[in-house]
């Protein structure tokens, strides 16, 4: 069977990758489909080009794999390519299309999990068939005909693969039932084969691949499995691998075993969502809190795993005041990342039963963000956007760790980013980004850090620490320096005075008053040291 049969996607960014394509693929292949191709294309390429591009490969059957970041261009796409070619089969997948009220005649339409599906279609069109309608509503159907599992890649994927995201899948499936995300509909979890997986990581390892992106929904669920990978995985040191895992089931002896690993190799996402009891109880989600805030506090204090934190804003029954309870509770727990999300009505997910009861306005296009509800005025939805703009280019960005600190012994944490916001929109309402020197120009400004020596030596240090830099702008300079000196270590670090003596304890910074100006240098290293890379603060007498 030799029909040319493609399989393409437009990826957010270069260096991500798709799953779904490689399973596609391989269902295929095993099927007997010998001429089946993938190709990756980026939603900022021109349409034009995507489309000659795959027409070069004389596609006869095309798969389409459709997100929520990419269902514009998809759709556009289809449509250059069928009018470009009229004889073109187009088959599209994906969350984004699954749950679709209509079924199109231009396509066909796979809902759910697609190997099984996806055969069974080639199969028909291959024999120039009609499919009855009973079964374009069984391949329409979320949830229905589960594919075996089998590993992803094969040897033409890993020289693609060099110095991109590569993601990896040990199970399918969420027991959970949280209304927002559409793995509430699975139905149970099931579990790849561990062998062919560990197999598959050491070749995508060997190949250039940098960071491995586990999209398991819960990979904590067996303890014991999650372990035993990780333990294996540690062999790997120059790469980084990132799991999304259920904070209030890590037991005692995880929180053992996580003390052990290697710094900054390990990135967990948790997910707390919020810590309003009566809004988890509407959205069906399970968690203790103060057993989540134990473990979080543990993490962070073994400094060992970056922690990223999520919560999301928007949810049922949520007022702006509880709302920014839970982020406090949870930003003074100090993960290293805290992502603050609005909910977004994805399609097929239990939570748009909620729509009415609850007054919804949103989106009714990608990404389906809310806009409001009963409980959360337009208004108070547009100040939290704008908060969590500000939040991330002053706290996400850890730019800022230091000052930010000293700053809550005084403030609290929304109050902190509200006094940026502030006078960021009083002086840069129209403008988007601000250079590097200027974010530290508007925090020095908005907290009168300047009056403050300590504060000033803090914000110099965050200058300093938090990127690779060769000067200090004048703003942040207590006093001439002259041409500065470098570090004799490395002849590139520059050596900066300082108004006081600089300790730093674990990965927090003591600072005492020196009568004279104490000398350092900030030095980074060469390479990058997995999720946390530290310079160090190299003390140089005159």
């Amino acid at each position: 069977m030799n029909p040319s049969i493609g399989i393409v996607t437009l990826n957010a960014r270069f260096i991500h990758s798709s799953l779904s394509l490689r399973y596609l693929r391989n269902a295929a292949r095993r099927a007997g489909y010998e001429n089946v191709w993938i190709s990756e294309f980026t939603i900022n390429q021109p349409l034009w080009k995507i489309a000659a591009e795959i027409q070069k490969q004389k596609p006869q059957i095309l798969g389409v794999s459709i997100y929520i970041w990419n269902r514009t261009q998809s759709f556009e796409l289809i449509e250059l390519l069928k009018k470009q070619n009229p004889n073109l089969s187009v088959v599209i997948g994906g969350p984004e299309v699954s749950f679709e009220k209509e079924i199109s005649p231009n396509y066909t339409t796979i809902a759910g999990e697609g190997e099984t599906k996806w055969v069974e279609c080639l199969d028909t069109l291959q024999k120039g068939e009609t499919p009855s309608d009973e079964t374009v509503q069984r391949w329409h159907t979320y949830g229905n005909d589960l594919p075996e599992l089998h590993p992803p890649y094969i040897d033409e994927d890993y020289p693609e693969l060099k110095n991109r995201y590569a993601y990896m899948e040990t199970s399918r499936g969420c027991p959970y039932l949280c209304s927002f995300c559409l793995s509430a509909l699975d139905k149970k979890v099931r579990y790849f084969e561990e062998d062919s997986l560990r197999r598959q990581i050491k070749k995508l390892i060997r190949s250039g691949v940098q960071k491995i992106k586990f999209v398991d929904r819960t990979f904590n669920l067996q303890p014991k499995r999650m372990r035993a990978l990780m333990e294996w995985l540690t062999q790997f040191s120059e790469t980084e691998f990132h799991f999304e895992v259920v904070g209030d089931l890590i037991s005692d002896d995880m929180l053992k075993f996580l003390e052990t690993v290697p710094q900054g190799m390990f990135q967990f996402e948790i997910g707390v969502q919020t810590t309003t009891e009566n809004v988890q109880e509407a959205i069906q989600r399970k968690q203790n809190n103060q057993k989540l805030f134990t473990i979080i506090k543990s993490l962070v204090c073994q400094d060992r795993v970056h922690l990223h934190c999520d919560l999301i804003f928007g949810l049922p029954g949520e007022t702006l005041a509880q709302l920014l309870e839970s982020f406090t509770e949870v930003f003074l727990l100090r993960p290293h990342e805290l992502q603050l999300g609005f909910l977004k009505f994805l399609p097929g997910t239990p939570i748009n039963d909620l729509i009415e009861s609850h007054e919804y306005q949103y989106l009714s296009s990608p990404p389906y963000e809310v806009i409001s509800h009963k409980d959360l005025s337009a208004d108070e939805v547009a100040w939290l956007k704008r908060f969590e703009e500000v939040f991330d280019m002053y706290y996400n960005s850890k730019r800022f760790k230091f000052s930010i600190e000293r700053l809550l012994n005084r403030k609290t944490p929304v109050q902190i980013f509200q006094e940026l916001m502030n006078y960021l929109d009083a002086r840069f309402a129209s403008q988007d980004g601000l250079a590097l020197d200027t974010q530290y120009r508007v925090f020095l400004q908005t907290f009168d850090i300047a009056s403050d020596p300590l504060a000033l030596d803090l914000l110099k240090l965050d200058y300093l620490y938090h990127q690779r830099v060769y000067r200090v702008p004048e703003f942040l300079q207590s006093r001439k320096t002259g041409r500065a000196r470098t570090w004799p270590g490395d002849r590139k670090t520059p050596v900066i005075p300082f108004d006081h003596l600089l300790e730093l304890e674990g990965f927090s910074v003591h600072l005492s008053p020196t009568p004279s100006p104490a000398f350092y240098a900030i030095a980074h290293p060469d390479a990058k040291g997995g999720y946390f890379t530290r310079p160090k603060i190299q003390r140089v007498i005159s």
